[in-house]
């Protein structure tokens, strides 16, 4: 009886433990009933690994294991926001604190048997408070450290790792279960601890593998930041220039028309309009977004792209040049670069708008998509579709960074067949509206 009963808490236990590593993550709308399912799944499993399983390393011990733990994957893929690999990994720690936890608890049944007599409510009482303590201490450190911002991304390498890692921990797990180890308490010591340094193996790994790729985004964001510096620069000068040549064409047009040569009016007239195009300057109140627009409604009348604006440009003072012209410029890249796909002109369309609400700076781009985009995970940027993805990709990422920068954030959401990409961004102090339309 006390033996069933211990049995059951452990499997309890297990199934708690996979719930401990992704409290933390955001939840996914409507779960509860697939969370259930797999719960009602688990118990059945623990039940056929209790009675039909009892005693003895054995392939069926093995494969329920496998089976529970695969059930756990599930029920956090389907519980939170996480990847079939960012599941695969928490299962993996569920796992293995249960068992450092279940360790612990034996050792000290093992040790209170023989020097008390056996007493069915003080076991189970010692039983619930270990693993309750543990769970507890693993919420509020482990846990909770691991995820960044409520998201947990896993690549191919660490997966591989952990993996191994959790190999060779379940090996030494089931030499354990054998009682002749058990027996010696020197060995089980050595084989306990060991676990317990795999799982800090385990951890050291997740802090290394988070460090890296965080300082390779930052690398390339630097890049990125470099070569937006650059562009700035070169754009400027490009436009001063044709502004300049636009003013003198215009005037050797007129001394040519004062020449009274009617057979050329049509000719000038058509040559006056073409000017006129890269002359278009767009008037918001702010010159690095004058600038910036100017130079991508360029470029998009001469593709066959219309881009609507309606920008305070006064709002955006506060934010400095080579930041606003990468905010802006990677924005409106990725919404011509999604416009040019199409071949229908109406869809040919971007949207851009700029002004205050409340305290915040609103930037809105809105553009159509042909087809949906791909996320690596729910509520992450989507993955890029140019071949050379290693160079690519960082647009989303690098606006991110610079709202952050200024306390802001960003929000990514598709609808009815269009992307929108809003930032956010606390303004510093109250301004007046002064919007302009092109």
């Amino acid at each position: 009886m006390i033996d069933t009963v211990n049995s059951w808490i452990c499997e309890i236990a297990l199934l708690t433990s996979g719930f401990i590593y992704i409290r933390t993550i955001e939840k996914r709308e409507k779960f509860r009933r697939a969370a259930l399912l797999d719960a009602a799944i688990f118990l059945i499993l623990a039940g056929i690994l209790i009675y039909i399983v009892k005693t003895e390393i054995s392939f069926g011990n093995l494969f329920m294991r496998m089976l529970e733990f695969l059930v756990i994957v599930h029920f956090m893929c389907v519980a939170r926001k996480l990847s079939v690999k960012a599941g695969i990994y928490y299962a993996i720690w569920a796992f293995m604190s249960w068992q450092i936890l279940y360790e612990i608890w034996f050792m000290i049944e093992v040790s209170r048997e023989y020097f008390f007599k056996e007493n069915f409510i003080v076991s189970v009482w010692i039983e619930c408070m270990v693993f309750l303590a543990g769970y507890l201490i693993a919420a509020f450190t482990i846990a909770k450290w691991m995820p960044e911002k409520g998201r947990k991304k896993i690549g191919p390498r660490q997966l591989s790792a952990a993996c191994l890692t959790f190999c060779v921990f379940e090996c030494i797990a089931f030499a354990q279960q054998n009682r002749a180890l058990t027996e010696n308490v020197e060995r089980w010591s050595i084989l306990h601890v060991s676990q317990v340094l795999l799982a800090v193996v385990l951890y050291l790994q997740n802090e290394l593998f988070k460090k890296s790729e965080m300082r390779q985004e930052l690398d390339m964001l630097n890049f990125l930041w470099k070569k937006e510096q650059e562009q700035y620069l070169l754009s400027k000068e490009n436009i001063a220039l044709i502004n300049q040549k636009c003013h003198d064409l215009k005037h050797q047009i007129r001394a040519i028309r004062q020449l009274k040569q009617e057979d050329m009016e049509q000719y000038l007239k058509e040559m006056e309009e073409s000017i006129q195009i890269y002359e278009a300057i767009v008037k918001t109140g702010n010159e690095v977004l004058d600038t910036i627009l100017t130079e991508k409604s360029l470029y998009c009348r001469r593709h066959g792209v219309t881009i609507s604006c309606v920008a305070d440009g006064t709002l955006l003072d506060f934010i400095q040049t080579v930041d606003l012209y990468a905010i802006l410029g990677n924005a409106v890249d990725n919404a011509v670069e999604a416009v040019e796909k199409f071949q229908e002109k109406e869809k040919r369309q971007i949207d851009i708008l700029i002004y205050k609400e409340k305290k915040f700076l609103v930037i809105n781009v809105v553009n159509p998509i042909k087809e949906n985009l791909v996320y690596e995970e729910e509520g992450t940027f989507p993955i890029t579709t140019k071949k050379d993805k290693h160079y690519h990709g960082f647009g989303l990422r690098s606006i991110e960074h610079m709202a952050k920068k200024y306390g802001g954030c960003v929000n990514i959401h598709e609808e009815d067949g269009c992307f929108s990409l809003t930032i956010l961004i606390p303004l510093p102090e109250e301004r007046e509206p002064h919007r302009s339309h092109f």
